[in-house]
This record gives C-alpha cells, sequence and structure tokens, in this order.
C-alpha cells in the first residue's frame, strides 16, 4: 500500500513500469526461411512446391523454434494438405485424422505450453492424393505474432522455418527429434534453403551478378576495446571507384582504379564503417582491411544483427551513388535504385535481414500500449520528469519510423515482422488508441513520421472502417468471433483520435463525427434502467447483450470527457454529450462498491473489484467536476467517489513496489454474466490498466488544486 502523496504513487507507477519494459528496440536477424507467410501471418508449408517430383507417401518435414522468456501458453493454427504430424518440444504434440487430411479448409486450433527458453517444432508431412503439406503459425497473428528462429548449430540467430530432403518412412519419433541447436549433418537429411558455400569470386558480384558502373554498399562494423583511441591504417585495393566512410564521416576517397591509404583513428566502443565500391566491366574488385600495429582488427557484425556467417551487410545494386547523411544508412530505411525497392541482406541466398520485437511491450503497437503512453506522456509533464517522457516518445517513434520498412516488409514476405496491428488495419483497435498517443507526442517530438501515419488512420475511419446505415462504427469482420457487433470500447478506440485530428487538421468533420458516434452507440447500448453501457450490441440477434462491463464504461466515459474537453461550447451537439455525460455519472455513482472501487459487471457486487475501470470513472468524474460539465447537483457525491476511488486504488490494487494488481484482461463478448465474473478474470500489470492509473491520479491532483483555489 502506497501513501497519500499522489506524485509519488505516479513515480512509483511509472518508474515500476519503465524498469519492467527496458528501452530495448527492435532486433535484426538474418531472414532466410524455406516458406513464405500468408496474410494471416502462418506459414504456407507445400511441400509439393518444394518437392514437384515426389512420389506418393513421400515425407519432408518443416523445422523451427520459439524462444520464450517464461513458460507460458500460447496457440498454434493448422491446416492440413494431407496427413500431417507435429512435435512440439521434442514430444508428439499433433497427429491429423482423416477429417483433417481430407478437408484442407479445416483449421485447427492447438494449445501448447511454450517453456522457458528455446522450443523445438517439428511437422512431418506426408504426401497424399489430396496434398503434401499443411498451414502452420499463430492463431492470430496480429495479436501474438510467433518468431520462428531457425534450428541447428549452423543458422544460429537466424529466422525462419526450414525444409528437409525427401525421406521414405517415418523417420522422428520421440525421442528421436533433433534438439535444434547440434549441426544439420548429424541429422543425415539435406535442409533448405541451402546454405550458401564461401567463394573466391567478390560477394557483390555473387549477389548482384556481375554488372558494369553500379553502385553497391557494405556495411560492418569494428570495435575498440581498449581505454584509449588506437590510431591504425586503411589497407587494400579497389577498381572502378571507392569511398569509405566511419560513423557516417568521410575517411577515404578514390575515383580511379587504386589502393587504399590513409590513416584512421578508433575511439573506444563499436563503430560503423560503410564502404562504396563502383563496379567496372568485370563487376566489382575490392580488398579492405584496417591495420593496429600490422595487425589485421577483426570485423564484426555492425547494428548487433544476429544469424551473419559473415560480419558484412550489403545493399545494392544502385545507378547513382547514395546520399550518405549522419546515420550511414539506418536500418529502418528503405532505399530506391530506380526500378526496385532495396534493403540490406547477408551474404547468402536469399538471406536478408528482417527486423524483430522480442520484448512484450516497448516499440509494439497495440492499443493498450497506446493509452499507456498517454499516461506516461502526461505523468512526465506533471512530475516534470523529462525521462519519462522521453521513454513514451522514443516509444512511439520507435514504430513510426519502421512504419514504411513495415508496409514494405509485408508485400515482401507476406506478412509483416513488425507493426502488424498498423499495418493489417482493419479494425480500430488497430490504430486509434495508439494513434491517439502519437499525435499526443507529435507536439513533443515533431516526429517526421507521424503525420502520414495520421492521415492514414483517418482516412481508414473516415472511408474504409466499416459503420451501420446511420453512420455508427460497428464490426462487419465475417467469418471472425466478433461478426457483425458494436463495442462500447470503439468509442475509445476512435473519440480521442478524431479529437486530435480535428486539433492538427482544424477539420471540423472529424469532431463532428466523434461527437455523432457517442449518439448513436448510445441509441444501441443504453441501458436506461441503470444509466450505463452495455459492452455489446450483436447484429447477429438483434440485440444489445446487457451486460455492463466495467471497462467498456470506463472507456466510454473517458471518452466523452475528451471530447467535452475539447469540444467548443457552441458546438452543436455539446448540450447532447453533456447531457449523455450526466446521465452515465449519475448511473457510475450509484454503483461505486463500498472499498471506493467499481466491479466488473457495474451492477454485479458480486464480481470482482476491477482497477481499471475505477482508474477510468474516477478520470471522468474529476474531469468534470474540474472543466464544469458535471451538474450542480451531482458535485457534493462525485467529489467523494473520486477521493474515494483514488484511496481504494492506492490501498487494493497499488502495491509499493509499483506493481497494479485486479486489471480485468482483454476480452470478448459474453451474453453471460457468468464469462465476465468467472472466466475473464484480472491480472497484474496489464497495459490496459496502467496508463489509466497515471492519468486518474493526474486528474485527481489537478481536481484537488481546483478545489483548493474554490
Amino acid at each position: 500500500m502506497l501513501g497519500d502523496n499522489i506524485k509519488e504513487t505516479l513515480t512509483t507507477v511509472a518508474n515500476a513500469y519503465m524498469g519492467r519494459n527496458p528501452a530495448i528496440p527492435f532486433l535484426f536477424r538474418v531472414y532466410q526461411s524455406g516458406f513464405s507467410q500468408n496474410s494471416d501471418g502462418r506459414y504456407q508449408m507445400d511441400f509439393n512446391e518444394k518437392h514437384p517430383d515426389a512420389s506418393l507417401h513421400k515425407y519432408a518435414c518443416g523445422f523451427s523454434m520459439l524462444y520464450s522468456e517464461e513458460e507460458r501458453g500460447t496457440t498454434f493454427s493448422l491446416n492440413c494438405f494431407g496427413p500431417v504430424t507435429v512435435f512440439f518440444g521434442g514430444k508428439l504434440l499433433y497427429q491429423s485424422d482423416i477429417f483433417a487430411e481430407n478437408d484442407p479448409s479445416k483449421q485447427k486450433e492447438i494449445y501448447v505450453t511454450l517453456q522457458k527458453g528455446y522450443n523445438t517444432i517439428l511437422i512431418v508431412c506426408r504426401k497424399a492424393p489430396s496434398g503434401f503439406g499443411c498451414i502452420f503459425g499463430s492463431n492470430h497473428s496480429k495479436w501474438n505474432p510467433l518468431d520462428f528462429l531457425a534450428p541447428f548449430a549452423e543458422r544460429e540467430g537466424q529466422t525462419g522455418w526450414i525444409y528437409s530432403s525427401l525421406f521414405d518412412e517415418k523417420r522422428f519419433t520421440e525421442g528421436s527429434i533433433p534438439s535444434g541447436t547440434q549441426s544439420e549433418s548429424e541429422t543425415g537429411l539435406i535442409w533448405f534453403p541451402a546454405r550458401m558455400k564461401e567463394s573466391l569470386e567478390n560477394p557483390c558480384n555473387v549477389l548482384f551478378g556481375k554488372q558494369t558502373g553500379r553502385y553497391a554498399y557494405i556495411r560492418t562494423a569494428i570495435n575498440n576495446d581498449a581505454y584509449e583511441s588506437l590510431t591504425g591504417n586503411l589497407v587494400g585495393t579497389y577498381q572502378g571507384a571507392m569511398r569509405i566512410w566511419m560513423d557516417g564521416k568521410i575517411v577515404f576517397a578514390g575515383e580511379t582504379d587504386g589502393e587504399i591509404r590513409g590513416e584512421i583513428t578508433v575511439p573506444p566502443g563499436e563503430h560503423d564503417i560503410l564502404l562504396e565500391s563502383r563496379s567496372k566491366e568485370k563487376g566489382w574488385a575490392y580488398d579492405f582491411a584496417i591495420l593496429f600495429h600490422k595487425q589485421k582488427a577483426e570485423f564484426t557484425a555492425p547494428c548487433n544483427i544476429k544469424g551473419m556467417t559473415t560480419p558484412y551487410l550489403y545493399l545494392g545494386p544502385f545507378l547513382s551513388p547514395l546520399m550518405i547523411g549522419s546515420d550511414a544508412l539506418s536500418l529502418y530505411q528503405l532505399q530506391h535504385n530506380g526500378e526496385e525497392t532495396l534493403y540490406w541482406r547477408a551474404f547468402g541466398e536469399h538471406a536478408w535481414i528482417r527486423p524483430y520485437l522480442e520484448n512484450t511491450t516497448y516499440a509494439k503497437w497495440n492499443y493498450p500500449i497506446g493509452v499507456t503512453l498517454y499516461g506516461l506522456l502526461q505523468t512526465g509533464r506533471v512530475l516534470d520528469r523529462q525521462d519519462i517522457i522521453d521513454y513514451a516518445v522514443s516509444h512511439i517513434c520507435e514504430c513510426t519510423r519502421i512504419y514504411d520498412y513495415a508496409k514494405w516488409d509485408a508485400k515482401q514476405y507476406g506478412y509483416p515482422s513488425v507493426n502488424q496491428q498498423l499495418i493489417e488495419l482493419n479494425m480500430l483497435d488497430d490504430c486509434g488508441s495508439f494513434g491517439s498517443a502519437m499525435l499526443e507526442a507529435y507536439g513533443i517530438s515533431g516526429d517526421q513520421h507521424t503525420l502520414p501515419i495520421a492521415d492514414t488512420i483517418a482516412d481508414h475511419m473516415k472511408n474504409k472502417q466499416e459503420r451501420k446505415t446511420d453512420g455508427a462504427f460497428y464490426r462487419l469482420r465475417k467469418g471472425s468471433f466478433n461478426e457483425n457487433t458494436m463495442w462500447v470500447d470503439d468509442l475509445y478506440m476512435s473519440v480521442p483520435f478524431l479529437i486530435r485530428y480535428y486539433e492538427l487538421t482544424g477539420n471540423e468533420e472529424y469532431l463532428d463525427d466523434a461527437a455523432r458516434q457517442f449518439l448513436l452507440f448510445k441509441q444501441y447500448l443504453f441501458i436506461r434502467e441503470h444509466n450505463v453501457m452495455s459492452h455489446v450490441y450483436d447484429f447477429k440477434c438483434n440485440t444489445s447483450t446487457y451486460i455492463p462491463w466495467g471497462r467498456g464504461n470506463g472507456w466510454a466515459f473517458f471518452s466523452l470527457s475528451e471530447i467535452l474537453q475539447k469540444m467548443p461550447h457552441n458546438h452543436k451537439l455539446r448540450e447532447a454529450l453533456t447531457g449523455f455525460y450526466n446521465e452515465l455519472a449519475t448511473g457510475y455513482l450509484a454503483l461505486q462498491g463500498e472499498n471506493g472501487l467499481w466491479h466488473q459487471l457495474l451492477t454485479h457486487p458480486d464480481s470482482y473489484e476491477e482497477t481499471s475501470c475505477t482508474a477510468m470513472f474516477a478520470y471522468g468524474l474529476a474531469r468534470g467536476l474540474r472543466l464544469g460539465f458535471l451538474k450542480e447537483e451531482l458535485k457534493n457525491k462525485a467529489v467523494k467517489a473520486v477521493k474515494k476511488a483514488w484511496k481504494g486504488l492506492t490501498q487494493q490494487s497499488i502495491d509499493r513496489y509499483g506493481n497494479v494488481h485486479g486489471i480485468c484482461r482483454g476480452s470478448l463478448y459474453s451474453f453471460s454474466p457468468d464469462y465476465y465474473k468467472n472466466e475473464l478474470l484480472w491480472v497484474t500489470n496489464d497495459v490496459h490498466g496502467i496508463g489509466i492509473i497515471l492519468l486518474a491520479g493526474i486528474e485527481v491532483i489537478l481536481l484537488m488544486d481546483t478545489l483548493k483555489k474554490e
């Protein structure tokens, strides 16, 4: 339990969150997969394509690994083209039956528990007249992307699936599954994609073909682990033209065939080395080294890239030289040669570099993290903590500056390795919450990548997001669990972004749209008996669920207070929205629990006390009190409710280490209260609740300051 000092509570919660989720950016790996990904993120393992001459009843297998920091559950999704056996962690996980084998459209979900460390997945397929292979991957790649790692010592650090040569009979059983860390040669099979053998030929000629007058870029790194700077010599030869940079500064330039000669000073630490080579009639020809005390320095893979078999990256070919800035051709940027888009690759056949997010939160784009970052931004301002602001802004900018790459990545490989929700962008969850935080940060960062993304989100909401004929947002989502439904959550997934986009552009139609959504949603979801909102309206059944889920109501109330803060007082819908706000406030004030918290189901006091909705009700009430849109007869009760809620949060939800308990996890929906009470249970430190706790504390501070002045 924390004390009464609200700023100390905010400090503790914010520090704890940043400590649990350090600012670790994307990790780049060599990707050399034997299979492409489908638009749903799963891998298309078609062995008829890989082995077109395979006879009936031959076998082949796909092999990969998953790494987990801790024991946790995940769910695979599988469609069979014929007989399929799946081994997970060396044990039999799944054996297809005739129903799966005879119907490739039949999708099987398989729940597994990932063990801490590396978990192998071996999929053995047998050719049948119906097909040869399967589709395999995460059951929901947008929310649960799985980064499959290449097995075997020779491919350590690489990502993707590899596949075997054909074999005649079942050769894998429990106890005989490869470990994933052994050598490929120990398995007795040939594995693909084949690893490219070393060659005396210049690597650029191997990768790009021998071309005349073309530019290629070679990137590596050098590390000085000494205490002092080292001065050495650049040595080598080249044909055509050559330029060399260290950390974006030119250290050598030669326009005709010749020798590389020069002095170079390398400070302590790792430094980026970039070469630009222009080819001649016989292609590229160069060699290059740095000597310290007449000994060749060892180059290392740049940017901590994993899975490289040599320490060099390659980019090209180009008709003309690129402009080399201080970023030395960032891994976050694509390049263009006039004919195609190019990106860095390693030495090897189709050995491309791809970014991956290997932490659970930082640099991730999703809606609950959006409200978390909004809370951190505001907390940094209130506490005058630039480090908190910088953390939140850097998280957002990590996502925005790789956006162009992620769009290209999705086209190149079938499914993006990062920013999955933003790239799929087929529902409000994917864009609105994080987009709102992005626009909130834009005033601080001035990030050049923000505005194009904001325009894309605005276009989705205006022109692409499903709406009913009256203009209300809903989820068509054919074939999905939430097909043809309206969720009260979507007020938060849309309105805060629309408000900020209106502020950014001055285009009032976005503000008007945001305002109308409340009145439209009210028609479908308002439970007049209790003055609260139902979680979902199901158009398949033509009825609301009449389930007053706490957090769903919190999203609505939070968002309503946001628009009333920003909306001009003479707006035509302000009176209607203020009236709706006070109806909801009346309902929520009547349902607060004895300990100050509201319940998971607002009208069910036997359901558990829930943190995130309590924080949002406290936030919305405090803001209404402070800004004057709460009606007079509710003010005294609301002040007491806000104080009681904050006391309950600090006594029951937040511990002295800054952990936040009692947060309902992400939900589906149901017509049954039992789902919300007994299945949709609470967790600790879920990002659905941390940001709003911070925002609630800030509003309580502002309210107390306002009351003191009055």
